[in-house]
């Protein structure tokens, strides 16, 4: 893998280049376009139909564990996410372990999860597997947080947002989504 000279968010931390040519979608219509469009599969319930899962999400192998945040005597070693996100998500975590960062990931809160957004009635973008919390023990909405700033540059390289980068209490450091504008 290559690498850019030139210096990242993380001060001092070199901003890896891109890792595929997907781009983060802007806002729902773009989401929706790139992602799928959830809103067929929900019912009248407000329960999800599995077939989102089956027709949208992948499970994809982590390069090293993390525990789970809500039980850090277990780990995983796979998570479930987005089909169009799944190499996205593996390089990411590969090139967390290659700069020697592993340990800067502490726990895992999660990546696909059909709920509405913590501040909001809408959708999170968890449901749409297109983002992951990582580190919410110390990374809690509405704080600043310790997320390092090497695995936000990162993520970013990627294109993630980041939602450290947000402001009052919808800042959520713990979050990583592979969108803007929602």
């Amino acid at each position: 893998m290559t690498q850019n000279n030139v210096l990242g968010a993380g001060g001092g931390v070199p901003s890896p280049s891109p890792v595929v040519a997907l781009q983060a979608p802007n806002g729902l219509e773009e989401m929706v376009a790139t992602f799928g469009d959830i809103y067929e599969y929900i019912r009248a319930d407000r329960s999800l139909d599995p077939g989102w899962q089956a027709d949208f999400l992948t499970r994809v192998s982590l390069p090293f564990p993390l525990k789970l945040s809500w039980d850090v005597t277990n780990s995983v070693s796979q998570m479930t996410c987005h089909k169009k996100l799944a190499e996205v998500f593996v390089e990411v975590f590969q090139r967390v372990q290659e700069q020697g960062l592993q340990e800067k990931v502490q726990t895992f809160g999660g990546c696909f999860s059909f709920r509405p957004q913590r501040t909001g009635s809408k959708l999170s973008t968890h449901a749409w597997g297109i983002a992951i919390d990582l580190n919410p023990l110390s990374n809690a909405q509405g704080t600043e947080g310790d997320m390092d700033a090497g695995v936000v540059a990162i993520f970013r390289a990627a294109g993630f947002e980041w939602g450290g980068g947000w402001q009052g209490s919808r800042r959520d450091p713990m979050h990583f989504q592979f969108c803007t504008g929602y």
